[in-house]
């Protein structure tokens, strides 16, 4: 997969950047434009792939099988045979416990989770902003050069036939996956704000307002939000999460296997004796 994404955004550079004339400065700011829109899809997919979404701290799984409250309100997992953290889950694929897992993607070749979850959902958006950035800004143009019917200067060239082909099919690509990404990241971002992951869905209990879910997953400096790098790294540990105040919220199971409420705040609040490896 990770070829086949370098392929897509080949096959897209090549008519937008090599192919078209570019000799106003219209055309130069929607070249440019590409570029910046291009170098965050493939550094925030590059950056997805290579960060470890994250597993149970071997300290933290000895503090929690040392005590006896601490291990009774904590699910064993049945694949490892040891105590996984609230709202980590076992992946099947990469055979362990991933905290805060949404899923497992293909595209990336990697799990998303509590470390990389921020440049899954940015590739999401990069892909979303380039595609159509393409679409509306290279459409008429491809239409006026590929077209016989249609009067152009003698310096401009026609497209060859390798070339439309090519360029039709990137073109044909990129109205599919935006409009596949417009209903996926939107999905996504919404549950970023909402504190939710694919696995577990709605999670009321977890939602500490917008801001702070945001936060959890894209790091507590907001001018690095929007950029695919690692900062000081998402806000938390991927073991305490801070619970919502309002006890309604988080009435019933806050997961199976542990418990109600009070014992959720437990999970979520305790000060365990552990420093991360």
């Amino acid at each position: 997969m990770f070829f086949v994404v370098f392929g897509i955004a080949y096959i897209n550079y090549m008519p937008y950047v090599v192919w078209t004339p570019c000799d106003s400065f219209g055309c130069r700011l929607c070249v440019g434009v590409f570029h910046v829109l291009l170098a965050l899809l493939l550094w925030s997919y590059v950056m997805c792939v290579f960060t470890d979404p994250g597993t149970t701290p071997v300290a933290w799984a000895r503090a929690v099988a040392a005590d006896a409250v601490l291990a009774s309100h904590h699910r064993v997992c049945p694949r490892t045979g040891k105590h996984r953290p609230l709202r980590s889950h076992y992946c099947s694929v990469t055979g362990r416990v991933v905290l805060n897992m949404d899923h497992f993607c293909p595209w990336v070749v990697n799990t998303v989770g509590f470390y990389n979850r921020k440049f899954f959902v940015l590739f999401l958006g990069y892909v979303l902003a380039t595609t159509s950035w393409v679409i509306l800004t290279f459409g008429a143009q491809f239409f006026s050069l590929s077209s016989p019917h249609i009067v152009v200067p003698p310096q401009t060239r026609r497209w060859a036939a390798g070339s439309l082909m090519m360029t039709v099919t990137a073109l044909i690509l990129d109205m599919t996956l935006a409009f596949m990404l417009l209903c996926f990241f939107t999905f996504h971002l919404r549950m970023v704000l909402k504190n939710e992951t694919t696995i577990e869905g709605p999670s009321p209990q977890f939602d500490v307002g917008a801001r702070r879910n945001c936060a959890q997953v894209f790091g507590a400096n907001r001018w690095l939000w929007l950029l695919p790098v690692w900062g000081d790294g998402p806000d938390g540990d991927g073991v305490h999460w801070p619970m919502h105040p309002d006890p309604e919220l988080c009435a019933g199971e806050v997961e199976e296997g542990h418990g109600d409420v009070s014992n959720a705040k437990l999970l979520a609040e305790a000060d365990y004796d552990w420093d991360s490896d």
